[in-house]
């Protein structure tokens, strides 16, 4: 039993997300304070296994999983978070006034990894002011679920000397063919990908896109099956937070043993030989 169950999982368990996410911040805040923190937790929770990499969006992700947004909302702790073993953290969702303070932190506190800016509102002065500070956004249509918000963005993005991918975040409940016509914006104008908040959204995009858009799935994983589900579904990273915050750091340490010894499996299984074509990489298959 580590600290975190003694400390914070007896104020998580029934609370609302959102409550349950400050107490889970205000540890993490506290883990950061202790001389040489970030080296010990990286160590302690190896998030770089070999065996996992893949390359999405263009971007080098060391492993499949990442925190999603509504944990770190300011940009606060990224880097700390990031030790526990996401190959990826998305700050956020956040507006302008949002932005101008996540990047005062990332001046003080580069980033080691990758981190996404989640944008929810005043998106085009957002992404203009977190365009030089962050690898790739992921822009939350959920409130409006319309693509008129994608133009200017995307005519922005020219203006830039270095390309960076944009997401789509689809709301939970959208039916098939507004995400179709999400989709078909998407593909003709250069969307870099999607985000879906449902298995079923991860199946549907993929089949309807036929893997042309990567999709990040992010859809309230809470144990390492999922995570595998979600992948073998189609998507390409996932995303977790409710998962984090109810069972701690150790969540993420057990998504990442589970795939490497469910990918591990599958290679005895399937091995692959020089007389025939290589089997897909798990877990994109």
């Amino acid at each position: 039993m580590g600290l975190y169950d003694i400390a914070v999982k007896p104020f998580v368990g029934r609370a609302d997300i959102d409550k349950a996410s400050k107490w889970a911040l205000r540890y993490f805040e506290l883990i950061e304070k202790i001389p040489g923190g970030r080296l010990i937790s990286r160590w302690i929770h190896n998030n770089r296994p070999v065996g996992l990499q893949r390359e999405v969006f263009g971007l080098e992700f060391y492993n499949p999983v990442g925190l999603g947004a509504g944990l770190d909302l300011y940009g606060e702790l990224y880097n700390d978070l990031n030790n526990l073993g996401f190959s990826f953290v998305e700050i956020g969702p956040m507006g302008a006034d949002g932005i101008r303070r996540a990047v005062r932190r990332i001046q003080e506190d580069p980033q080691n990894d990758i981190l996404a800016a989640c944008i929810n509102e005043d998106f085009l002065t957002a992404f203009t002011l977190a365009y030089d500070f962050c690898d790739f956004f992921v822009i939350d249509i959920t409130a409006n679920p319309s693509t008129d918000v994608l133009d200017p963005l995307l005519d922005a993005r020219l203006a830039e000397e270095i390309y960076k991918p944009i997401i789509v975040k689809l709301p939970k409940s959208l039916p098939p063919s507004e995400i179709e016509d999400i989709l078909d914006y998407s593909l003709m104008n250069g969307i870099d990908g999607i985000e879906a908040r449902s298995i079923g959204q991860v199946r549907h995009i993929a089949s309807y896109s036929h893997g042309r858009l990567p999709i990040i799935a992010n859809t309230h994983i809470e144990s390492p099956e999922q995570a595998a589900e979600a992948l073998q579904a189609g998507a390409s990273l996932v995303e977790v937070r409710n998962g984090l915050v109810r069972q701690g750091p150790r969540f993420v340490s057990n998504i990442l043993k589970f795939l490497l010894k469910k990918y591990a499996k599958n290679e005895r299984t399937h091995p692959k030989t020089d007389s025939a074509p290589a089997d897909p990489e798990p877990p994109d298959a």
